[in-house]
């Protein structure tokens, strides 16, 4: 059953007579498990630094290999049939550091089916080092067109969008030209209306990682070895460049294996539409969508059509009025949770500076001060409430627990959870999300959020402000089925689950947007829920 937010007693979710029905998962717990052991965190040792080589077949991959590797290591193909058919890596020292160079089949390979390619690539998680520093995407230069452009969409599609803020543009075949001379070379190509569709990935890259795409652009010339030298040196100096952009962490290589999980996970929800039009439209849509002629989310969006599921909206917790929202404490691990100024936790702030005047803390006890710090441990969790689409984002620092979002109907089983562990130290809350498309696996699902407290020690605590993440509000047609099989006349479409209405006023009443970095399209279209708060964006 839904608990009151203030309702401190032990709570297992289950689906009650409040939950929609038809919102229940139908795959099997194995799938779900297999998403939730993609999602563990890696071993903490580190390997060599790793450069993984992507892009189309032909596009110079194995011989870019050949010169970061220094040697004759990877095949090189001299026709039209590709020659590398399965991940290979070569461990190389260049300037006192390892490097390991991972080639891999390329897309649209001439001689291999979809699915063998597929099955190919799935080695790479088992051969490649556990620090992916970059993942270099490489294309001929002088020829970006259609082919190149659906290559990017399914290198996007296969490691997730993360990646992007790993990834480089690596130009192979120009000549005497220079990374100088491709970008101004670019710029002027980016200037023309319409830009072509190299463009389209430099405005990724850089949105990704919040610079200058053109500092991502490498060039390998001719297969000179002075020209060699230099094209080695230069990738692996912006390798070490995206390494350090990154706070030193690399691209885990676990969500390589998450995407591929969230793919059969689509496909099943697809095997489960009964309205066979939309059914084979959907097929189709993913056939596209394999062949990188699509992208994830319009089939996202057309399966969520062919559901019925209803409108999503945002829900943005400040703590400001010193409640914890939705989220009740599970077990009795904290004596009395409640939010904590930052005037009484010297040095702490959010990174945006919209942090107000309170914030979440798991090391203080009554919203006062701090008491026992790393030794306290506990868990608060929402009430149910069905996933819509979009974003789960906060600020938060500290490295003594998760934050994790589980299926309502999963019971206490893992599988039916991911989860993302925090591991900052410091007394700034960071910007930290969980992307949309993680979360396509649980969209129109029963849901519930999990902010677990599970370290007693090096920084063994969560601090957290500023959560937003969506929920769906079912479609009218939903709720009036739901309530002609339930017997109830009553077709008014409730509050998002998740959403406390003990506190909600009588008529939701309009207020200026408050700085809370919700993107520009929310921006003059928010509405205060209650008290708690909440702001839902429609």
């Amino acid at each position: 059953q839904v608990c009151s937010s203030r309702d401190t007693s032990v709570w297992r979710p289950t689906l009650g007579p409040e939950m929609p029905k038809g919102h229940r998962s139908p795959l099997a717990g194995p799938v779900w498990l297999s998403l939730w052991v993609a999602a563990v965190p890696l071993a903490a040792a580190r390997g060599p630094a790793a450069v993984v080589l992507l892009g189309p077949s032909g596009a110079g991959k194995s011989e870019t290999g050949n010169t970061l590797s220094g040697g004759s290591n990877f095949l090189v193909s001299g026709g039209l049939e590709s020659e590398t058919l399965v991940p290979s890596a070569q461990v190389v020292d260049f300037e006192g550091r390892q490097w390991q160079i991972v080639d891999t089949p390329g897309y649209f390979d001439t001689s291999r089916t979809p699915e063998e390619l597929a099955t190919a690539l799935e080695r790479f998680s088992e051969i490649v080092s556990d620090h992916i520093v970059t993942l270099a995407f490489v294309v001929p230069y002088g020829r970006f067109g259609d082919a190149h452009f659906r290559g990017w969409r399914l290198i996007r599609g296969a490691f997730g969008a993360s990646a992007l803020k790993y990834t480089a543009l690596l130009f192979t075949g120009v000549g005497a030209r220079t990374e100088e001379d491709v970008r101004n070379e670019t710029g002027k190509l980016c200037a023309k209306t319409p830009p072509p569709m190299l463009c389209t990935v430099l405005d990724e890259l850089g949105a990704a990682h919040g610079g200058d795409a053109m500092d991502r652009i490498v060039t390998f010339g001719r297969l000179e070895p002075e020209r060699r030298a230099r094209d080695r040196k230069q990738l692996f100096k912006v390798a070490a460049d995206v390494e350090v952009s990154a706070g030193g962490r690399g691209y885990d290589h676990g969500e390589f294996l998450r995407a591929q999980a969230r793919r059969k996970l689509m496909v099943a929800r697809i095997t489960a539409i009964t309205n066979e039009e939309d059914k084979r439209v959907l097929e189709l849509l993913l056939a596209n969508v394999e062949s990188g002629a699509a992208a994830d989310s319009d089939l996202m969006r057309r399966l969520e059509e062919a559901e019925g599921l209803g409108e999503t909206q945002m829900v943005y917790l400040d703590f400001e009025d010193r409640q914890l929202g939705p989220f009740s404490q599970v077990g009795s691990g904290f004596r009395q949770p409640m939010p904590i100024p930052y005037v009484a936790m010297k040095g702490f702030e959010s990174a945006s500076g919209l942090g107000g005047e309170l914030f979440i803390h798991t090391g203080t006890d009554s919203g006062v001060r701090l008491r026992n710090g790393d030794e306290r441990t506990g868990e608060l969790r929402t009430a149910p409430f069905l996933l819509g689409q979009g974003s789960i984002r906060c600020e938060a620092t500290g490295g003594g627990g998760f934050i994790a979002i589980c299926l309502a109907d999963g019971g206490e089983d893992p599988g039916g959870c991911l989860e993302r562990r925090l591991a900052l130290r410091g007394s700034v809350l960071e910007a930290f999300e969980i992307g949309q498309e993680e979360l396509l696996a649980f969209v129109g699902q029963a849901v519930y959020l999990r902010l677990v407290d599970d370290r007693q020690k090096n920084w063994g605590f969560i601090a957290l402000d500023n959560l937003e993440y969506p929920v769906l509000v079912p479609s009218d047609n939903t709720t009036e089925a739901e309530g002609e099989a339930s017997g109830n006349e009553s077709s008014a479409t409730p509050l998002p689950l998740g959403v406390p209405t003990t506190s909600a006023p009588a008529a939701a009443t309009t207020a200026p947007p408050p700085a809370t970095g919700l993107p520009a399209a929310a921006a003059g279209n928010l509405s205060v829920l209650g008290t708690g708060g909440l702001v839902g964006v429609s």
